[in-house]
């Protein structure tokens, strides 16, 4: 029976073109060079943290439906196996990419471990960060001279403190996760512990504070034993829908991600997105980003703006040469898949499916192969002696700007936990 339910979770997966763990584990991953790169960043990964140094991230390729989905959940699978944790986030309307604290709290809700069910940071904070391993005492030591806001290193020590107070666990979890403190609320729990004088928890703004949860966040988790954090963006091509100033700040975002200047480094994450191939072309280069978006931020004359486009610019420069194509499927790869879909789908509805053509035909997209075949099967489960012609219809990207995907967050915006309330 569960043999049955995995399979048919597989199957609902990718008939809804939406890859899952079920339908990733049974049908593998024929990107070989992309599986080549990342087996290496993940041995960097491994090491960042002691060489202080970030693994370059990597960009994957594909046309809409060429799989890069599937190839991301792969990699997620693979990465957990390999003991990282893994964050798989997908760029939409709740999570712009310019908006780094909504993208730390999306990567923290989406986090996966090995043999970890439901609540990843919970679970981590209560069932494997052991306060009294030397990981936890490495952490600690590490914050004293990482210069992050002092409120990471309080969060920490009240933590040690709380082994039973499980009200103060779960307002340091929530901190953890993204949510924000109250500055008093947080000065009142160190006076309890005899500690307010250690941490002054200084103001600090909104993405700077969001930009330093993510270093925390990686050696939280190297914490736990966990050998480094993978982050997967999926559908990054979204952010050439934002107006200029939008994207301008997604681009540097991504740049930080990827460890593209070493100032910024992030030791312990390791990013993967994946992005359209024509995105180059049909935004970077059709709407002069390069040009525009460096005169619209260096001509503000600050240095934070200056600094956005230095790194807009090294982010853009990754995209148009750094890019990992999936390539089309092969006439062995159709007939392997097919084969393989064939298994699932007899478990799934145990039923023998009609054996099907498998010819490779040029500039189709492996997702069309695969819900062609399942929509054909299903409706030979309805009508045997039916044969349906299967007719396709390509969805093309749309990089037309749209300013409802946008919320501005002002340069310098205050934190609502930088008030002493």
């Amino acid at each position: 029976m569960n043999a049955q339910v995995s399979a048919r979770r597989a199957i609902e997966a990718l008939r809804a073109g939406v890859p899952n763990r079920d339908a990733v584990s049974a049908l593998g991953c024929s990107a070989q060079d992309v599986l080549s790169v990342f087996g290496e960043r993940l041995q960097d990964l491994r090491g960042s943290v002691a060489s202080d140094k970030q693994p370059r991230g990597m960009l994957v390729a594909a046309d809409f439906g060429g799989g890069k989905s599937h190839v991301l959940e792969y990699l997620s699978h693979k990465a957990r196996q390999e003991n990282f944790a893994v964050s798989k986030v997908v760029i939409s309307k709740e999570t712009q990419l310019f908006d780094p604290l909504k993208l730390f709290r999306a990567a923290v809700e989406s986090l996966e471990c090995q043999n970890v069910v439901g609540d990843a940071l919970r679970d981590i904070a209560v069932f494997r960060l052991s306060t009294k391993a030397p990981e936890f005492a490495e952490l600690n030591l590490w914050l004293r001279d990482a210069q992050l806001n002092s409120r990471f290193a309080a969060t920490t020590w009240l933590f040690e403190q709380a082994s039973s107070d499980y009200e103060m666990q779960e307002e340091l979890i929530g901190f953890w996760e993204g949510a924000a403190v109250q500055v008093g609320h947080l000065r009142q729990r160190l006076r309890q512990t005899g500690a307010a004088k250690l941490f002054p928890l200084e103001k600090i703004g909104a993405k700077e504070l969001a930009h330093q949860r993510f270093k925390f966040m990686a050696r939280l988790l190297r914490a736990a034993r966990y050998d480094g954090w993978v982050i997967l963006l999926d559908e990054l091509e979204l952010m050439g829908r934002y107006t200029v100033l939008q994207r301008g700040r997604a681009y540097a975002e991504l740049a930080r991600l990827f460890g593209l200047t070493d100032d910024l480094a992030i030791p312990g994450v390791l990013a993967v997105g994946a992005i359209t191939p024509d995105y180059g072309s049909a935004v970077i280069d059709e709407k002069d980003d390069r040009n525009q978006i460096g005169f619209r931020f260096r001509s503000r004359g600050d240095l934070e703006s200056d600094l956005t486009a230095a790194l807009a610019e090294s982010a853009m420069d990754a995209i148009a040469r750094d890019l990992l194509r999936i390539r089309e499927p092969s006439q062995d790869d159709l007939s392997d898949v097919l084969a393989r879909l064939s298994v699932i789908y007899a478990t799934a509805y145990d039923c023998t499916p009609a054996r099907l053509d498998s010819s490779f035909k040029t500039g189709q997209q492996m997702r069309e192969y695969v819900r062609s075949w399942i929509t054909t099967w299903d409706l030979n489960r309805v009508a045997p002696a039916y044969e349906p012609e299967i007719e396709l219809e390509r969805i093309t990207d749309d990089y037309a700007e749209d300013v409802l995907l946008e919320k501005a967050v002002e340069d310098g915006e205050p934190s609502d936990e930088a008030a002493d309330s």
